[in-house]
């Protein structure tokens, strides 16, 4: 009878009993592949000392329909010991429509908050001391008009554009590829996304202005090695982009960060992070030729679960979080999101966030994880795998780079066909039993499928409250104000210049996120996507 094969849950790599001295081969090199925490190749970690001196930023992912309902689970999330706020938009928010725009209907505050102008931004924050804590901003079309409102609250508060901290996630290439909340074509959206690294890296040193995401590929079913490997692709045109305007890759590459997403497999995961450490720091080095060591150090913030969740069992989903959030914490990420039990069913209550945030808490102060920088460092298991995944990775960006780069490759429609391929071919194993699911596949209860849990439902009054507070706003700016800051940011816009000088003169006499992406829309146009190939 033939032995069955294993392999890593979504890379396929195939895995053997065990490992020795030997699957490392005679050249592999202690100070090449490994050397030590907080210096190259960085393989086991940005920090000299890990989480010993700080653990990582336990960021939860929330906003609800209006502002005074996210600025309530703010200061919850806050007094349960969260370290950073991560603000969820709604749909509207994030494809440029106002509340009262007939295709916004039916979404207004519906997977997140409402955010047509400053007077929602300035709710969402009162009362937080913004010059204490980092916000994450879960925005990418309208990345430059969310923190344009963000940096017109805080001044309005007294807090200096410097003295904000957080991130924007600004990454418009993997929108239209992944995600798909995308507005303007690919050379559009890349250049409003450099726009925005330009502007934080002369105005915001405490600010990092894109996450590039390997998280969204995952999410769209393809591979951990295959969604690492696009992500820096991305990375290598965000780069190329701010360098041909002049910035020196020693000011740029320190502010971009990435965003990834940790599924179940745990020493997959582990492998991965460090893999792309290690894939970023010899790009930086010897592509880029950055010497600044800040520059080559790839932070790394993670997002656990979601569409590894099943509805069935929800309560179980706690246990996925967990496996995640732990192999993120033994790949030395920095921030920590944990996708809530409840995430196949509604966005997060306060009872799932509070779980998330301790679960967190628990593996950081009492599993011991967090005591040793790169616990599984020098396991024969983990070193082979790590080498494996950076070749995967890496034979990924060599496909994109023989495509014409990442710009070339999504308009040609690669980006697409490799992950919807792998996704349809994931999705067969699961149909088929071949990749087990808990509850879902395996173990499952005749009739017994769903939980009874209590979850977030979605109020009418959200949208009417919304509509009408979008009406009194506009009702009460000084119209001749935002008629002038819009033809501005028309003029900026044609003539190529960086527009987000120009946004923020907007954002601060109240034009909206509608208004603000019409005038954006009839200069750069709107992106259809490319047939299937």
């Amino acid at each position: 009878m033939r032995k069955k094969q294993f392999y890593t849950r979504t890379s396929k790599i195939p895995i053997k009993d065990v490992y020795t001295p030997q699957d490392l081969g005679d050249s592999w090199n202690y100070e090449e592949k490994l050397g030590y925490p907080g210096s190259l190749p960085f393989t086991r970690g940005v920090y000299p000392t890990g989480y010993r001196g700080r653990i990582w930023t336990i960021r939860q992912y929330a906003g609800y329909g209006d502002p005074e309902e996210t600025n309530n689970i703010f200061k919850s999330l806050l007094s349960w010991g969260q370290t950073g706020l991560s603000v969820a938009f709604d749909l509207p928010t994030q494809l440029g429509y106002d509340p009262d725009d007939p295709l916004a209907y039916g979404e207004v505050g519906r997977v997140g908050v409402s955010t047509p102008t400053l007077r929602e931004m300035e709710l969402i924050f009162q009362e937080i001391p913004l010059d204490k804590v980092s916000v994450s901003f879960t925005i990418n079309a309208t990345a430059p008009i969310i923190l344009a409102m963000f940096i017109a609250a805080a001044e309005k508060r007294g807090v200096p554009i410097s003295s904000l901290a957080g991130t924007v996630q600004n990454d418009n290439l993997k929108e239209l590829t992944a995600r798909n909340a995308f507005i303007f074509p690919p050379r559009p959206s890349l250049k409003t996304s450099v726009d925005v690294i330009e502007f934080c890296v002369k105005n915001m040193p405490k600010f990092v202005p894109i996450n590039v995401c390997e998280a969204h590929y995952r999410e769209a079913g393809a591979s951990a090695a295959t969604a690492a490997g696009l992500a820096f692709s991305n990375a290598i045109a965000y780069l190329e982009s701010t360098l041909e305007r002049g910035l020196g890759i020693d000011s740029v590459a320190p502010k971009i960060a990435f965003y990834t997403y940790s599924h179940v497999d745990l020493f997959e995961e582990v492998a991965k992070f460090r893999a792309m450490r290690r894939i970023w720091a010899k790009l930086l080095r010897k592509r880029f030729g950055a010497r600044d060591p800040a520059s080559m150090a790839l932070k790394i913030g993670t997002a656990v679960g979601g569409s590894v969740y099943t509805v069935e069992e929800p309560l179980i989903n706690i246990v996925r979080g967990t496996i995640g959030a732990l192999a993120a914490v033994l790949g030395g990420v920095q921030s920590m999101n944990i996708a809530c039990f409840d995430e196949a069913y509604a966005i997060p209550t306060p009872q799932s966030l509070k779980v998330s945030v301790r679960t967190q808490q628990i593996i950081a102060y009492e599993s011991g994880a967090a005591d040793v920088v790169d616990p599984l460092g020098g396991s024969y298991y983990m070193e082979w795998l790590t080498d494996e995944m950076e070749r995967r990775i890496t034979e990924v960006m060599d496909r994109i780079e023989q495509a014409g780069g990442a710009v070339e490759a999504i308009i040609g429609g690669l980006y697409h066909q490799m992950v919807s391929t792998e996704a349809y071919n994931f999705q067969k194993e699961v149909e088929k039993g071949e990749t087990p699911i808990v509850a879902h596949n395996i173990f499952k209860e005749d009739g017994g499928d769903e939980q009874e849990i209590e979850y977030y439902r979605f109020r009418k009054e959200t949208y009417e409250k919304a509509v009408d507070r979008l009406m009194k706003t506009k009702q009460n700016r000084d119209s001749a104000r935002v008629k002038a800051s819009l033809k501005a940011l028309r003029e900026a816009a044609e003539s190529g210049e960086n527009i987000m000088p120009y946004i923020l003169d907007a954002v601060k006499v109240y034009a909206t996120v509608g208004e603000i992406c019409e005038v954006l829309r009839d200069v750069y146009g709107e992106y259809r996507e490319p047939p299937p190939i």
